[in-house]
């Protein structure tokens, strides 16, 4: 075993002391660390002591996932797998945005409430989500503690702040819907417009209730005119680099509606002119109900522009 060596901290004296422990079993390399910290030779050689038989009976752990954002970076790779991309997507962001900057520096076992306490106050001051950001942030510490990194999740004991916004009276809420005169007279002027195609969608979507991304999924193999029904069974989303995938419906279930018969019509009628602007560009039954002037899929940030 080494001899301690003295060095000098803020003034006070310290002892540290370099130990060879043995042999990786996994790796066959050899394993080596430096103990610092220790007031007194003695006591930098009985720690020497403890890690040496630590290691013999397969106790040792190296410190590997110093900070918060090195935990992250390994929980993140399983998470993926384990998600629809465009939810691996918005994650992502959550992450980058907000989490990271406020907490990837952070040695990992230093992080304790007052520190997750302050953060969830800061994040509630700007964001309507908070509770989402918390429950992501939460979710790498869990991670930390499934690698024996840490022996408990200190956001698991914060108090969960409450915003004015959430105190809306029922008549603020409702003023972020269109009453029915109010959603009448926008399609109305809709159908008065050159443009068949964005009627038709909204009709949709405000007779059947279906998401935007699923009306986008929509080929007209899904609708049945004789019985009015259309099958929901898909959904558009966007994924890694911009582009744009179907994937199962947010409840992963699919669904058959009934339809009036009007908003049948309003498509039925949209399809005669589909066809006449594609021409022989429209394919099959898997044809888009709603496509863009390339045929492809419109993009879910966007209006609806039509051809």
């Amino acid at each position: 075993m080494a001899t301690p060596v003295v060095y000098y901290k803020n003034g006070k004296k310290y002892y540290k002391i370099q130990v060879y422990l043995g042999t990786d079993p996994l790796t066959g390399k050899r394993v080596k660390t430096t103990i610092s910290g220790c007031k007194t030779q003695k006591e930098a050689q009985q720690k020497a002591r403890q890690l040496k038989v630590a290691f013999e009976n397969g106790l040792y752990k190296k410190q590997t996932f110093a900070t918060y954002q090195d935990v992250f970076n390994q929980w993140i790779e399983t998470y993926e797998k384990t998600v629809e991309e465009s939810t691996f997507l918005k994650t992502s962001r959550i992450f980058k945005n907000h989490i990271l900057p406020s907490m990837g520096n952070y040695r990992i076992e230093k992080i304790n409430v007052q520190i997750c306490q302050k953060h969830i106050n800061e994040w509630a001051n700007k964001l309507q989500n908070f509770r989402v950001v918390k429950a992501y942030a939460s979710k790498v510490l869990d991670y930390a503690m499934k690698l024996d990194l840490i022996k408990s999740n200190p956001f698991k004991l914060v108090e969960m702040p409450k915003r004015k916004k959430e105190l809306n009276t029922k008549e603020e809420v409702e003023t972020q819907f269109y009453t029915k005169e109010e959603l009448k007279k926008f399609l109305d002027c809709l159908e008065k417009e050159n443009n068949y195609m964005v009627f038709a969608f909204f009709r949709l979507l405000a007779y059947s209730g279906m998401r935007k991304g699923e009306a986008l999924a929509l080929t007209w193999e899904d609708i049945d005119f004789n019985a009015n029904e259309i099958s929901i069974t898909k959904a558009l989303s966007r994924g890694k680099d911009n582009r744009l995938y179907i994937k199962s419906t947010k409840t992963g279930i699919s669904r058959t509606i009934k339809m009036d018969k009007k908003t049948m019509d309003i498509l039925k009628e949209w399809k005669k002119h589909q066809k006449e602007l594609l021409g022989n560009k429209l394919l099959n039954s898997k044809q888009l109900v709603f496509s863009n002037q390339n045929n492809d899929f419109y993009s879910l940030q966007k209006l609806v522009n039509g051809y």
